[in-house]
């Protein structure tokens, strides 16, 4: 049985001197919403609207959602008017302490236009508020949406809050009704099972201290293959150190120094192997 249930993504325009990207206007028809017809359990959209939202190179787009189920987000819905050249835009799913729980990139060409689809795998629970970020890379990118309409959902732009909606989409099944292929060794194949991250995480990795002050050690409690990516970033995603290792050991240290001083509060540290992220808040004294 269908949900039927929908849930406005807000988002917004400010108008500075200091910020790169700007709410643009453009007089597009108001017609039926793309995404009507979306076969999920659960959908959170925004309809169709009238106004643009112009994203240079490099700009992100953050917006919050409320889950209606239990269950995994499997795609993102983007409604995109132009494209200035070839490049790339990312969606990411974050939880509210913005760590990321996963995501995708993918090709943009000049000129398009219309619905893009990212494909994730992203679980999350019910009534709790997470993010849909977007950035673009290399390219500019309008997306449709409306401004100066009233925010049910937070929406940012480069860390400015923002009035309006972008016209975007998120699709979600519930656990329970996942198809078994939908799992991997990595997750329990049974109908009750959202993976702890927390256990995983220190299944895997040695984290001290935390709190810390000026270094972070990163202990290996595996072997890992290929390239392992170990970054500290701060929770709006902008990274403020990476290390890179090939092939891991298991009880290998990685050593975090930042170049400079880091103000009190809690950071993100995310290690990512093999198209797998694994995420921990460290806090700073």
């Amino acid at each position: 049985m269908k949900l039927n249930k929908f849930y406005i993504l807000t988002a917004a325009a400010l108008l500075s001197g200091t910020l790169s990207a700007q709410a643009q206007s453009a007089n597009f028809a108001s017609t039926v919403g793309p995404f009507d017809n979306l076969n999920h359990d659960c959908v959170v959209k925004e309809a169709r609207g009238n106004q643009v939202l112009l994203l240079n190179n490099l700009d992100i787009a953050l917006q919050s959602f409320t889950a209606c189920e239990d269950g995994v987000v499997e795609k993102i819905y983007v409604s995109v008017k132009q494209v200035s050249s070839n490049g790339r835009i990312a969606a990411v799913i974050q939880d509210s302490r913005g760590q990321e729980i996963h995501g995708k990139k993918i090709d943009i060409r000049a000129g398009q236009e219309g619905i893009l689809t990212f494909k994730i795998q992203a679980e999350v629970e019910q009534g709790m508020t997470y993010f849909l970020k977007l950035r673009t890379m290399g390219t500019n990118v309008v997306l449709e949406g409306q401004y100066g309409q009233a925010s049910e959902n937070s929406l940012h732009l480069n860390g400015w809050k923002l009035d309006g909606n972008i016209t975007t989409a998120i699709g979600m099944r519930r656990i329970k009704d996942r198809p078994e292929e939908a799992f991997n060794s990595r997750n329990p194949a049974d109908d009750n099972a959202v993976e702890d991250r927390a256990t995983e995480f220190h299944s895997n990795f040695l984290v001290y201290p935390n709190p810390f002050n000026n270094e972070v050690t990163v202990t290996f409690k595996r072997e890992f293959k290929g390239e392992t990516i170990v970054m500290l970033t701060d929770l709006s995603g902008n990274v403020l150190h990476r290390e890179i290792r090939l092939n891991p050991a298991q009880g290998q240290d990685v050593d975090l120094i930042p170049a400079y001083n880091l103000r009190p509060g809690a950071y993100a540290l995310r290690i990512i192997n093999d198209n797998r992220v694994y995420n921990q808040t460290l806090m700073k004294h």
